[in-house]
């Protein structure tokens, strides 16, 4: 099931936009947190470090995951007519 997360950083405050990332873990590895935000179009995602840290691209900080903005999203239940 996909999560819904966002980084934001320690520094400026700046938040990096929501994705969802296909894991079925209740926190996503920093790996798939990379996949997911590749996908993210213009300057609000985040940059990597050789390390696999996230930075923050508005000023260079630290990035960290916002634990409570996590949602596990789920299709919508059909109904048999």
């Amino acid at each position: 099931m996909p999560l819904r997360a966002e980084l934001y950083c320690y520094f400026c405050g700046h938040g990096c936009g929501e994705v969802l990332v296909a894991t079925s873990a209740r926190r996503p590895t920093a790996e798939q947190l990379r996949v997911a935000y590749d996908r993210v179009a213009g300057n609000g995602a985040p940059k990597w470090e050789d390390s696999g840290q996230p930075i923050c691209p508005r000023c260079g900080g630290q990035l960290f995951l916002e634990r409570f903005e996590h949602e596990v999203v789920r299709k919508p239940l059909r109904r048999a007519s």
